[in-house]
């Protein structure tokens, strides 16, 4: 379960069941806004974006913040590269950091996050 309160993200443990085991996941689902954000080699469009914090997905979780690194694919000019991706969010701000590097060329960018509506995926 995650709470937010006065805009500030806070997260609670909670225990997911699994029909193999009763083992225990940390899961948060937060929608991320990022602005359009760009280079002189490469641009990222505008978006908002939706990730679920899943440990077992590669996600780490420390005191103070959430974060990724891992592979990633991009399109520039029509073509496909391989990337890599590192995401931090704070979990006192709800700040986020999103950095796209291919071939040497990083481009971060910044946004906010907030909890995502009960409405959303079911874990």
């Amino acid at each position: 379960m995650q709470v937010i309160r006065n805009g500030f993200l806070s997260l609670l443990a909670f225990g997911a069941l699994t029909l193999e085991s009763h083992a225990q996941n940390l899961v948060a689902s937060l929608e991320c806004d990022f602005p359009l954000a760009s280079t002189g080699d490469w641009n990222m469009a505008a978006s908002t974006l939706q990730y679920y914090i899943d440990t077992t997905r590669g996600w780490r979780v420390n005191e103070d913040s959430f974060s990724f690194d891992g592979p990633a694919s991009i399109t520039v000019g029509g073509t496909d590269h391989a990337a890599s991706l590192s995401i931090t969010i704070s979990r006192q701000s709800g700040k986020a950091t999103k950095t796209l590097s291919s071939e040497g060329k990083p481009l971060a960018v910044s946004g906010e996050c907030r909890k995502m509506e009960s409405s959303g995926r079911r874990f």
